[in-house]
Order: structure tokens, then sequence, then C-alpha cells
């Protein structure tokens, strides 16, 4: 008989967490049918040498969501990265536009909030 206790994310952590793995992998697979030539995109916005790039950090995001699932600390800190190449393949390949605040302050507290619910459960992460 198995006496451990059954970890249990909370239902606002598990929604955004399974929200985060269904993004990574929708994207990665855009990504990938893009750079094939199977999807169309907008060159404006993606460049085509970017698309492997993209599609690897969303690869990485899923397999990251994943670990968080499975109450592993690195899933945590694979994702920070992709948040963090994310970033940096944006500086490097996306053209200049104007900065849509709105859209960035957004994200970040989306990040905010998916932290601040991670954070009781910090301690119980293997």
């Amino acid at each position: 008989m198995n006496n451990s206790v059954q970890k249990k994310h909370s239902r606002g952590f598990a929604s955004i967490l399974a929200l985060f793995t269904g993004i990574y992998i929708l994207g990665a697979a855009f990504m990938l049918l893009a750079w094939s030539g199977l999807q169309g995109y907008n060159p404006y916005t993606w460049r085509r040498d970017s698309l492997p790039l993209y599609a690897l950090v969303f690869l990485i995001g899923a397999l990251s969501s994943l670990g968080i699932w499975k109450w592993k600390k690195w899933g945590v800190y694979g994702l920070a990265g992709t948040w963090i190449l994310t970033g940096i393949i944006n500086l490097v390949f996306v053209p200049p536009t104007p900065v849509p605040y709105k859209q960035i302050f957004l994200a970040i507290l989306l990040v905010i909030a998916f932290f601040l619910l991670l954070l009781p459960s910090w301690q119980r992460l293997e």
C-alpha cells in the first residue's frame, strides 16, 4: 500500500499551466509548419531563419511545463529560461516596431501571477 500524500496543484495554477502548455505545443507546431512551408506566415513579423529557434523555445517550454506538472524545479527554471530566450530572439530577429505597452503589461502580469501561484508549492517541488 502506498502511504505517500498525493500532491495536487491549485486550480488557478493548474489552469495557467495548462494554458502555457497548450500555447507552447501549438506555437511549436505553427513554427515548424511555417518553416517547412506548409503554413503561411507574415514575413514582416517572423523572419524565416528565426522560425526553428522559436520552435525550439516552444518545445523547451512545453517540456518545462510538463516538468512542473511532475513537481520538478527544473521545469520552473526551464520555463523562466524560455521567457528570457524569447525576449533575446525577439530583440535579434523581430524588426523594430512601436512598443505595445498594453501587451507587455499583460505578459508581465501573467508571469507575476504564475509565480505568485507557484510560490506556495515551491517547497514541495523536487
